[in-house]
Formats: C-alpha cells, sequence, structure tokens
C-alpha cells in the first residue's frame, strides 16, 4: 500500500516498518481492539522484532514521518497519536518466537501482524498492573465465549 498524505498516522508508520523491512506487531490494547475487545486505551503498542544494537532505526523512521520523540520507547505521530515501542515483551518468549503465532488482521488496507489474545492477556497476567485488571477480565470473557461458540469436534473415532 503506498503512503499518501490521505493515509492515517499510524497507517503511515506501519507502511514504513514494512517498507524498511523492520518486524513488528501489534500488540497490548490495540490489538485486542482490533480482534473485538471493546476496551479503551490512550496509545498504539507496537513490537518491534529488532536487536538492541537497531532499536535507533524505529526512532530514526519516527523522526523522517515528523513524528516527537518523547524516549526511545515513545513518540508522538504527527497526528498527536501515541505510540509505545516495546522490545521484549514481560511474560512472553522472545519476538521471533512469537511472530509465527502472530494472527494477520486487516487494518485500514493492509495485512499486519497482531499479538493474539491469549498472549495478550498472559503478558498483562505477568505484568501484573492494577490498570490491566479490567482488560484482563474482559479479554478472558471473550475468549470463554468463542470457546463455547466455537462448532464441537465430533467425538465418532474413524477407523
Amino acid at each position: 500500500m503506498a503512503t499518501n498524505a490521505e493515509s492515517s498516522a499510524v497507517v503511515q508508520l506501519l507502511d514504513a516498518l514494512k517498507r524498511e523491512g523492520i518486524p513488528f506487531m501489534l500488540a497490548g490494547m490495540s490489538a485486542a481492539n482490533l480482534q473485538g475487545i471493546m476496551a479503551s486505551t490512550i496509545d498504539v503498542d507496537i513490537w518491534v522484532g529488532l536487536p538492541s544494537r537497531q532499536y535507533m532505526r524505529v526512532s530514526n523512521l519516527c523522526l523522517s514521518l515528523g513524528a516527537t520523540l518523547r524516549s526511545p520507547n515513545k513518540v508522538y505521530l504527527n497526528d498527536d497519536t501515541p505510540v509505545d515501542f516495546i522490545y521484549e515483551v514481560t511474560g512472553l518468549p522472545a519476538f521471533a518466537k512469537e511472530l509465527p503465532k502472530a494472527k494477520w488482521l486487516s487494518f485500514h488496507g493492509q495485512r499486519i501482524p497482531v499479538l493474539p489474545l491469549e498472549r495478550i492477556c498472559k503478558s498483562k497476567q505477568a505484568v501484573g498492573r492494577d490498570k490491566d485488571r479490567l482488560h484482563i477480565l474482559l479479554i478472558k470473557q471473550a475468549l470463554k465465549c468463542r470457546r463455547a461458540a466455537a462448532p464441537r469436534r465430533s467425538s465418532v473415532k474413524r477407523r
């Protein structure tokens, strides 16, 4: 997808990450929202799969898009959307082990990797922040409903 002036700042960022070959996946509550969890979140969390010596690539890319750098992990895009870059997710294995488990979902005309709800929940439980309690409950309820609604496999054994 070509980046143009009409694309949202987040879409432009995701497109730029793809063009630069920087591996990423949407994480946190932005990823949960994309999977149907109706809960508020302030920022967009993007898990980046780069070694620490290459983190500046992300910062430089954001600056080239007109973002304001607040820290190596936090930027405000040119439309003031806050983005947190995550390089290690508490409670989960390394990015390279999680990426194959990602869900590929549509987001403004792009297919992007998204951390699955089960993995978001596991990480939020490991971090243990008070602010995540409601999100954990909402994710668990959604997963329970999805399991209950999933078609049952036949218990008849084939010979």
